[in-house]
């Protein structure tokens, strides 16, 4: 009973160091698993933005080869006299 008396502040603090460390353990968990689920999102969006980068590419090209075609038929045309 004496050890208790003369320590008892120890005793609480060693009590308290305890309590933090779970609670800061607790939430290290959760930061993760937000840090994991912000990283996710952003990994989709970024393949969401490359997605959109190249279809809007493939449109440009696409227009690109239906203009360099129509000038080969324009040219064809001319050169067999149609106009």
């Amino acid at each position: 009973m004496e050890i208790l008396q003369a320590h008892w502040h120890q005793i609480v603090f060693a009590i308290g160091v305890v309590i933090m460390a779970v609670r800061l353990e607790s939430e290290v968990k959760n930061i993760r698993k937000d840090l994991n689920h912000l990283t996710k999102e952003l990994e989709r969006r970024d393949t969401y933005v490359e997605t959109v980068k190249q279809r809007s590419e493939l449109d440009i090209n696409t227009k690109q080869i239906t203009a360099l075609w129509q000038m080969v038929n324009g040219l064809r045309d001319r050169f067999n006299g149609k106009t």
